[in-house]
């Protein structure tokens, strides 16, 4: 029903707060037909009321905006008071709380589908996306959802994949270690966003377990060492870096040579399994960073080099769709063929992992890009907090 040129949502309200919204417009005279309309409205059960508070708030508003323009008040009252939710509430507070959680709002998705369950307490679906903003939430109220929700989905004998997907992230993020304070979820900047989605299928099983990650730098070239400190210095603010004195002891390998091709840098990491009965273990092993020595790069283009190296090396294995952010894919490409070879040492096997960077090459004859970034951007470091936090892509599902 329409009120003062606003079409008003269909939903159910309870006794006590339809009284509420009664005594809201019992002394609008002001408003020749206004009460006759709302009560007609609410005795048709057209709204339901979210909050006491937020009839309050509109009796505030409408009592100190006496002038204001009966639209404006309308909307101010309903906007505060109603939410749209058609006959099934659950379903618009599920799909409001998917929407939340694509936005990277995850405390405000876990609320909203919070909302959904109380409607319906058996929305397997609600389970599932509230399971994957808790991930950036809280860990065990994460796990808490998974679980529930593979009891649910397991009733359906058509959600196969579905259970066995979520079987698969249970068991990741049960697996996910301590993290240190810098990669908690609190870090995230929601506004900012991120590139997890372009990031987390490339990184899966190849995040550090163990902080702070050791790296050690062979021989950098002494114009290098400068802006290798620099991008060393950032990633540390972010992830626990130390440098080392040795190879034996680093985690992470940086040197220097002139590399083929024209590209500016590369990395690699390889990943160690190991098995104990019939359970296999597999870990991040070393990571590789290859720096191009052979051309005369600027300091900022040395900063980003090492910036977008080392975010490969500490986990970031995609890339930015974004050329704001370091992580960027700012090198033109040119394939070639991932290795192939196994080493195997002392029971265990051990065998490279490309980097993306691995099929790039810079541009010709002129360098990088004279806009690079040489900063970490909140969008670099949101994508690294989530791949930490996150047991793997989120799929969408029905």
């Amino acid at each position: 029903m329409p009120i003062c040129g606003i079409d008003l949502p269909n939903c159910s309200l309870t006794n006590g707060r339809l009284q509420a919204a009664r005594a809201l417009f019992s002394d609008s005279d002001r408003y020749p037909g206004l009460r006759e309309h709302v009560h007609k409205a609410f005795d048709a059960s057209s709204f339901q009321v979210l909050s006491w508070t937020a009839w309050r708030r509109a009796g505030i508003v409408r009592r100190i905006h006496r002038g204001t323009s009966l639209k404006l008040v309308c909307a101010a009252v309903l906007g505060l008071a109603v939410t749209a939710s058609g006959r099934d509430p659950s379903k618009s507070f599920l799909q409001q709380g998917t929407k939340l959680l694509d936005r990277g709002h995850f405390a405000d998705s876990v609320a909203m589908l919070t909302r959904a369950l109380e409607q319906n307490p058996k929305d397997m679906w609600a389970y599932y996306y509230r399971a994957l903003a808790n991930e950036m939430v809280d860990r065990q109220v994460a796990i808490g959802d998974w679980r529930r929700f593979t009891e649910l989905v397991a009733m359906d004998p058509e959600s196969k994949q579905e259970l066995t997907q979520a079987q698969e992230r249970l068991q990741t993020l049960e697996k996910i270690p301590r993290l240190p304070d810098s990669l908690h979820p609190s870090r995230y900047v929601p506004k900012a966003g991120d590139y997890y989605q372009e990031s987390a299928g490339p990184s899966e099983g190849l995040l550090w377990t163990q902080f702070p990650v050791k790296v050690y730098a062979d021989n950098p070239p002494e114009k290098w060492q400068r802006a290798l400190q620099e991008a060393l210095a950032a990633w540390n603010d972010v992830f626990p870096l130390r440098q080392v004195p040795t190879r034996q002891e680093a985690d992470v390998i940086m040197s220097w040579a002139g590399l083929q091709g024209g590209r500016a840098g590369t990395e690699q990491s390889s990943i160690q399994v190991r098995k104990e009965g019939d359970r296999v273990f597999q870990r991040l092993g070393t990571a590789f960073i290859v720096l191009d020595n052979s051309r005369h790069w600027s300091r900022p283009e040395m900063r980003f080099i090492l910036l977008h190296e080392l975010g490969h090396a500490l986990g970031i294995e995609g890339h930015s769709n974004s050329s704001k952010d370091v992580m960027a894919p700012i090198l033109l490409e040119t394939i070639t063929e991932p290795p192939t070879n196994l080493a195997v040492l002392a029971g265990v096997m051990q065998f490279p992992v490309q980097s993306p960077d691995d099929r790039h090459s810079s541009h010709t004859g002129t360098g990088l890009p004279q806009d690079i970034p040489t900063k970490l951007t909140p969008r670099d470091v949101n994508t690294l907090i989530r791949l930490y936090n996150c047991s793997g892509p989120i799929v969408y599902l029905k």
